[in-house]
């Protein structure tokens, strides 16, 4: 797909003028410069409010395949709209697990059903997403992940813990590290 120097142009201009019209007011308490410092309600609320407002508006999500809620358009045009959400100052897109890590990782290897099923719930920020990765007694140190994963049938029984789980107090899904063969002769090898 060819894009011109003009269609990047006058989009960037019609982002702008998006921005101008729809930022929104000081909502009376502070808000996060990072999704790791979601911390209450008040501030979820209004960050799931505006994501889906975001992406309501087709700024969020361009190059993810439209008939799963994305735009279907060029990553040039995303990387535009998030250069003018910055130079705006508007508040984060805070579903960062689910933008950045699970929907790219479901595009690319999710079954049709998955697709169906979770896309358009992380573009609208119904559906928020965290990672399992660090454990209680070797912190970030993943080749030592503990939490196992046994195949029962179709499904995975999980048996371990997590700790330091960004967003998971608000989560609904989790992107999680197990160990799914311990008979390894190197540590980072069995791990799913």
């Amino acid at each position: 797909m060819s894009i011109s120097e003009q269609e990047l142009k006058d989009f960037r201009a019609q982002v702008s003028a998006w921005m101008c019209d729809n930022k929104p007011a000081d909502p009376g308490f502070l808000l996060p410069q990072t999704f790791m410092e979601v911390g209450d309600e008040r501030q979820l609320e209004f960050l799931r409010e505006w994501q889906h407002k975001v992406w309501s508006a087709g700024y969020l999500g361009m190059a993810w395949p439209k008939e799963y809620g994305g735009g279907g358009v060029a990553r040039a045009f995303q990387a535009i709209a998030d250069q003018e959400m910055r130079r705006y100052g508007v508040p984060i897109c805070f579903n960062v697990i689910g933008l950045g890590w699970a929907g790219p990782l479901i595009i690319d290897i999710g079954t049709e059903q998955e697709k169906a099923r979770y896309l358009k719930g992380i573009l609208s920020a119904e559906d928020i997403w965290c990672q399992g990765f660090s454990e209680p007694d070797h912190g970030s140190d993943l080749g030592n992940a503990q939490t196992r994963a046994v195949r029962d049938g179709d499904e995975y029984v999980l048996n371990g813990q997590k700790i330091w789980t960004t967003m998971g107090n608000f989560a609904k899904y989790m992107i999680l590290l197990a160990r799914t063969n311990p008979d390894t002769a190197r540590k980072y090898d069995g791990l799913s």
